[in-house]
C-alpha cells in the first residue's frame, strides 16, 4: 500500500484538495473496520477523484474545528461485485478539507 499521509487530492465538484492527515487516516482503518472497508483504501483516490457530492451540511455534533461537512457518492467494483460507497469529507475551519470515511453498500441493481 502505498502512504496516504499528506497526499492530496483535487476534487473537480468540490473544487478543493482533500486531504489526509494522520488522525484521518486512523480513524477510516479503526473506526468500525471491516474487509471491504480495508480493501477500499487501497483505491481510494480514484474511488474519491470520481465521487460526485450530493450533500453539504453542518456539522451535527458541533464540534468547533468542522465548518462544514460533504456528502459524496461514488461507485467501486471488487472481486466481481459492485458497490456504492458513501464518502465524508470534513472541511476544517482553517479551509482544509479532509477524507473521514466511506459506508459501502452492494449495488441493488
Amino acid at each position: 500500500m502505498y502512504n496516504l499521509l499528506d497526499v492530496k487530492i483535487y476534487h473537480e465538484g468540490l473544487g478543493e484538495f482533500i486531504s489526509f492527515d494522520k488522525e484521518g487516516i486512523s480513524h477510516a482503518i479503526y473506526a468500525k473496520t471491516y474487509y471491504l472497508k480495508a480493501m477500499m483504501i487501497y483505491q481510494v483516490v480514484e474511488i474519491i477523484q470520481l465521487s460526485t457530492m450530493y450533500a453539504i451540511e453542518k456539522d451535527r455534533l458541533n464540534r468547533p474545528d468542522i465548518r462544514k461537512i460533504y456528502r459524496m457518492v461514488s461507485e467501486w467494483s471488487y472481486d466481481g461485485t459492485d458497490y456504492v460507497v458513501y464518502i465524508i469529507i470534513r472541511e476544517k475551519k482553517n479551509g482544509n478539507f479532509f477524507y473521514d470515511h466511506g459506508i459501502i453498500k452492494e449495488k441493488p441493481w
